[in-house]
């Protein structure tokens, strides 16, 4: 017997069994739209992120303090041994004239980030409550001592750490991550200086002494204070072409992220059905070999997965209007994602057939399937579940679909995703040869 005659069959039988559709079509289109109206609120427009961000900055230092640190610092410390008076009084009026806070917030008063972003400043409790209420998109933390220690770091032969936390809401991470974005650009900037001011204290150490690289420490303090602004001024902020989703972009993806899988459990018992209908026996005594049954069982699953995916993804993008992005990797995602789950499938079956019974292919479909799912991101996104859970993410099949999928929603390219390509085109090879190997091994139990 041919094998496209024996893949037929195979589809054919599963196109006949209503209640099984009922579960694999009919059911995902139902939990996808009943989902994308209920949890409406909990995601954006679908608009692209340029909208106002709103954001609470906290400062957790006290500025006066810090000055005071820094001088008692300057006139008894070690550091500044080698520096004579006259330097040090120097260094002080010009500690004093380079006003640390007031560079970090002229920053954010630039026009092109005032365009996009604006910002209140309040207390850590406070804000964090903002942020959880919704009431802002992210919050920028100011360090304890971050003052004292940036003028340690541009005025001293050292180099503190100064570590501004940024706390974004899962809801909307793109906003928090443009907040992120301009945040870096300016420490980037500001470090840039302090290691300026390192490179010419050892290039002057070298050649003079520590007196006089202190000297020059005062031109370059004059020469952060007159460029900062100019230094740190950003032309453009391009956040363009990656956008938020709506409800039902996601759960459209999710859900069938997730019941694609219920094709490889049923792929997975329809061996030993055919074995118990004596329909494997007689395949078998008619001269065809286990691997064409094996090849057969696996290509209707990844017929069937396609097949299904393309249905749901007609459905919502012709009745809930879902626009998916790029066709041509949609294409792909949807034939990468056949490919893994007709792998798992005929790994289910080689088990499910060897041990004679459904016990292997009811725990997958009972268990296996919701915490793929669960940790896929199925049911909320992982963004929203503790951290852990998005690295979890890339063992469950469903959850590297959903990245791949909402990733085209955004806009996002092929070179942007491939990896988790090659994981799922990794995931099926490597329960193709397991299910090889064991199919091989145990050949005389099937």
């Amino acid at each position: 017997m041919k094998l496209r005659y024996i893949i037929f069959k195979d589809v054919k039988r599963i196109l006949y069994d209503k209640k099984l559709l009922a579960i694999i079509i009919l059911m995902p289109i139902v939990l996808m739209t009943i989902l994308g109206f209920a949890l409406n609120n909990m995601f954006g427009n679908g608009e692209t992120s340029t909208q106002k961000i709103k954001v609470a900055i906290v400062k957790n230092y006290n500025m006066e303090d810090d000055i005071v640190k820094f001088k008692d610092i300057l006139n008894q410390g070690m550091l500044s041994k080698g520096m004579d008076e006259k330097s040090k009084d120097n260094l002080l009026l010009l500690v004093e004239k380079l006003n640390i806070e007031d560079i970090f917030f002229k920053y954010l008063e630039i026009d092109t980030i005032q365009e996009i972003m604006s910002y209140t400043i309040e207390d850590e409790n406070v804000a964090r409550e903002m942020l959880k209420a919704k009431e802002v998109n992210a919050v920028i933390i100011l360090p304890e001592n971050y003052i004292y220690n940036t003028y340690m770091n541009y005025a001293l032969p050292v180099r503190n750490i100064v570590d501004i936390e940024i706390l974004k809401h899962t809801d909307n991470s793109i906003k928090g991550n443009i907040v992120e974005l301009i945040v870096s650009r300016f420490m980037e900037t500001m470090n840039n200086y302090c290691l300026n001011k390192e490179v010419f204290i050892n290039q002057v150490q070298k050649l003079s002494s520590m007196e006089v690289a202190f000297k020059g420490v005062s031109y370059l303090i004059e020469e952060l204070n007159a460029t900062a602004q100019e230094n740190l001024k950003i032309e453009n902020i391009n956040v363009e072409g990656k956008k938020n989703l709506t409800s039902f972009q996601y759960y459209a993806a999710a859900i069938m992220a997730m019941f694609i899988l219920y094709s490889a459990s049923n792929g997975g018992r329809s061996l030993l059905e055919e074995k118990e209908n004596i329909t494997y026996q007689r395949n078998r005594v008619a001269g065809v070999p286990i691997n064409k049954i094996m090849v057969s069982n696996f290509f209707m699953i990844c017929i069937v997965t396609i097949l299904q995916s393309i249905i749901m993804i007609l459905y919502s993008s012709i009745i809930l209007r879902i626009n998916w992005g790029n066709i041509w990797l949609v294409l792909l995602t949807v034939l990468s994602t056949g490919f893994a789950v007709g792998g798992l499938g005929i790994f289910i079956s080689v088990i499910t057939l060897i041990s004679s019974n459904y016990k292997f292919a009811n725990i997958f479909e009972m268990v296996i399937i919701q915490f793929m799912a669960l940790i896929g991101g199925s049911f909320l996104p992982v963004e929203a579940l503790p951290s852990f859970i998005n690295k979890l993410s890339y063992l469950s099949t469903s959850g590297v679909a959903i990245k791949i999928y909402t990733g085209i929603m955004r806009n996002s390219n092929f070179i942007d995703m491939w990896g988790n390509y090659s994981i799922l085109i990794g995931t099926g090879f490597s329960f193709i040869i397991a299910s090889t190997i064991i199919a091989r091994r145990r050949k005389g139990t099937i």
